[in-house]
């Protein structure tokens, strides 16, 4: 009787493990399909980026004003450039937004790599008093918007342990669109921020990291060090080189150097670069309510904007998916060209990208001990940064337009081009 009891326990357990399986594998058919749903390009949509000025102008007056309501307005050109951006640093997603009066679709494709196969999604918003999402759609799976938005609130609450969906979606009291234009009318959000602080302190690590730690020691460090009482401005060499020298005395091994090197970047990015990175990284002030910084900022090529540009891209190197820190340094500078900026240019730009070079040869296994010796006797800024003579900047966005179309015009792709040449020429980004 028990034999026969287990034997039936072991068939019904195989039984279900099949229909798992057998479902897995019959969603996942009916998910990927042959043909990619959208075609849309990333330098087509950052056309439009520095429209995007106007609506982070209308979320910082909604959140300085939180205790009234507001409406914000997201336009088709807004919403792409958003996602161009995102294709820009991950080329296998693409996506599309159209709004008309009756109703938006997002279309979004990603792309399996080296396969030929493509995981294609549609969703379709229409106005209302509240966020409704009537369908989305997966592939040949179509699935009741309610049930997933339904299923995103639950998922998120849980994830965050509080409310903060629930708050959000209750927030959105009213969408109305018209022809490129998605409207919401947004109540008061004061109690969506302060779920935000419950949301911070539920998702924060209470185990300091290896790297957190170290961070916080080289931000003390390099605090206490001469440079940092100047009254002058001091290029961002002799931070680096403050840095290295003694992250050199801390390290053994390659795997040692690349956690030290790691550490001074990201300790320079919140010093000198902006406090708000150490955000990103954990809470490495001494003093949370007093972000210590230099007495007069960093420069490289006696420009205070390039050594920021530089350490804080070196930071989000390290802190994001490879390839996002030159797009979100493209972005801002697409950004500049609207009216009030200070229009795109290919010397920020330098700056970022070298910044990321920097980044990446600091953190490689092979190089960490390399670049802890050179920086740690560097003489120059032109051994970190190259010339930047003759590289344009200060365009407006018809400047940008006449001279380059956009950023992947063979004009635009040349000036890129020119900007990793003079990189390469660096001995210190040399294989």
């Amino acid at each position: 009787m028990i034999l026969r009891s287990v034997k039936w326990l072991l068939i019904s357990i195989a039984f279900i493990v099949f229909l798992l399986v057998a479902t897995v594998v019959t969603v996942t058919v009916m998910a990927v399909q042959q043909t990619p749903l959208v075609a849309s390009t990333a330098p087509t949509q950052l056309d439009g980026a520095d429209s995007v000025n106007e609506l982070l102008g209308q979320l910082q007056r909604a959140f300085s004003r939180r205790e009234e309501g507001h409406q914000v307005t997201l336009t088709e050109t807004q919403v792409e450039s958003l996602v161009g951006v995102l294709q820009r640093a991950l080329p296998d997603f693409k996506g599309v937004v159209n709004i008309t009066p009756i109703g938006g679709t997002i279309n979004v494709t990603y792309a399996i790599t080296d396969m030929g196969y493509f995981v294609n999604a549609s969703a379709l918003v229409l106005p209302g008093d509240s966020l409704r999402i009537e369908q989305v759609q997966i592939g040949d799976l179509t699935i009741p918007g309610r049930f997933l938005l339904r299923f995103l609130e639950r998922t998120v609450n849980s994830y965050t342990q509080s409310e903060i969906a629930t708050i959000a979606l209750s927030r959105v009291e009213r969408v109305t669109m018209r022809s490129g234009e998605l409207t919401l009318d947004v109540g008061r959000l004061d109690e969506l921020l302060s779920e935000l602080n419950v949301v911070a302190s539920n998702m924060s690590v209470t185990e300091e990291t290896e790297l957190q730690r170290l961070a916080a020691y080289y931000l003390r460090y390099i605090s206490g060090r001469e440079i940092a009482l100047s009254d002058k401005p001091v290029s961002l060499i002799e931070y680096l080189r403050e840095g290295m020298a003694r992250a050199r005395e801390q390290s053994r091994t390659s795997e040692d150097a690349l956690l030290h090197n790691k550490a001074v970047i990201l300790a320079l990015a919140v010093y000198v670069g902006h406090h708000r990175v150490g955000n990103l990284v954990g809470d490495i002030q001494p003093d949370p309510n007093k972000a210590l910084k230099p007495r007069r900022g960093a420069v490289l090529h006696n420009r205070n904007d390039l050594a920021r540009h530089f350490i804080i891209s070196a930071a989000l190197e390290l802190l994001s998916e490879q390839g996002m820190s030159l797009a979100i340094g493209e972005f801002k500078e697409l950004m500049d060209r609207g009216k009030g900026g200070s229009g795109y240019s290919f010397v920020d730009l330098a700056a970022d990208m070298s910044g990321t070079e920097f980044a990446r040869v600091a953190t490689e296994p092979s190089t960490a001990l390399r670049v802890q010796n050179a920086v740690a006797r560097i003489q120059s800024e032109l051994e970190i940064i190259p010339p930047i003579d003759g590289l344009p900047e200060g365009l407006s966005k018809q400047a940008f337009t006449e001279q380059y179309q956009r950023v992947d015009s063979e004009a635009y792709l040349k000036e890129v081009k020119e900007i990793k040449r003079r990189m390469g020429l660096l001995p210190l980004y040399q294989p």
